[in-house]
């Protein structure tokens, strides 16, 4: 639990950093394009603490703009922001304009399409009625999957046939940058008929789960340049994680914790290792196990894990 807690802390830290950077180089506003919490119940004395730098970047004369994302769809505090100056959610389809240097630019947006969003998202954007604002430049904030989109250490490409999927070529061609969230890996992707407009996916500000492993963490800065959006990413601190592979079939209880413990040299206090002992049919072949004896012999660590292969299933302890 320590750990997790710590690696909440750095995941904070992250967003801390993202916040000050808006504030310090005077950002004309601030995308926040999903998942601004992680997890469907969180007390809300912690919530306050989360929102901080939200807040700060407000504070700042900096407009903020946030979509909820699938991690807290359907929890989503929305009353967190009431009465806040310069924050904006989109809680239902919708679209909001700002002029930002001598340009008036309109942001469309919606909550994350759970069901079928590759047949209801130009439904939903449709509901946010962008094409009638008649603006300098129409951005689009979104928290989907779109086709060619890849994510893990295999590669995993979002195809067009999937129904979680939405198809890049069906994205009106009057949109000039669409600021997409969901993906955890920084990526960008063309339109496939017009090419100058881009889907950007910052990705996650940290390493989220073992998915993520080799993945640049970080941010982006769009800023117009000749009358079209440029990007540039900023990366961001990021802990290493490691998998350590162990095959306990047939081997002594006490074997496979000497085997554990001769790793315990990989381990530095910023990263996160897990363990992987397979071999093992059922739960049984893994009861000897002292885990929690093993952990508070263990140097400091981010966190350690350890993943049961028991038959096809992975169990983590």
């Amino acid at each position: 639990m320590e750990g997790r807690k710590r690696r909440s802390d750095a995941i904070f830290d992250n967003f801390v950093c993202v916040a000050k950077h808006a504030i310090d180089v005077e950002a004309d506003l601030f995308i926040h394009s999903g998942d601004l919490f992680n997890k469907y119940y969180i007390p809300r004395e912690r919530l306050d603490e989360l929102i901080r730098p939200v807040l700060e970047v407000a504070a700042a004369g900096i407009p903020v703009l946030i979509i909820p994302g699938n991690h807290e769809r359907s929890q989503f505090p929305f009353d967190l922001f009431h009465g806040a100056k310069d924050i904006f959610v989109f809680d239902r389809p919708k679209t909001l304009c700002f002029t930002l240097d001598g340009y008036k630019v309109a942001f469309a947006g919606f909550p994350f399409i759970r069901e079928d969003s590759r047949r209801t998202f130009l439904q939903a954007l449709a509901e946010s009625e962008y094409d009638s604002v008649g603006a300098d430049f129409n951005i689009l904030v979104t928290h989907q999957a779109f086709d060619e989109a890849t994510v893990g250490p295999a590669d995993y490409t979002f195809t067009a046939r999937r129904s979680d999927t939405v198809v890049r070529e069906t994205i009106p061609e009057d949109f000039e940058y669409i600021a997409a969230g969901h993906i955890h890996r920084y990526q960008i992707l063309e339109h496939p008929l017009k090419p100058r407009l881009k889907f950007v996916y910052p990705g996650s500000i940290q390493r989220v789960n073992f998915a993520e492993v080799d993945e640049e963490k970080g941010f982006v800065v769009g800023e117009v340049l000749h009358d079209r959006i440029e990007t540039h990413f900023i990366p961001l601190a990021a802990w290493d994680m490691e998998i350590v592979e162990i095959d306990a079939g047939g081997r002594r209880t006490g074997e496979v914790e000497e085997e554990i413990r001769s790793q315990f040299w990989r381990f530095r206090e910023d990263m996160v290792i897990r363990f992987r002992l397979t071999g093992g049919e059922g739960s049984e072949d893994y009861s000897g196990i002292d885990f929690q004896e093993i952990r508070a012999e263990m140097p400091p660590v981010l966190e350690c894990q350890f993943m049961l292969k028991i038959k096809k299933r992975w169990v983590l302890r």
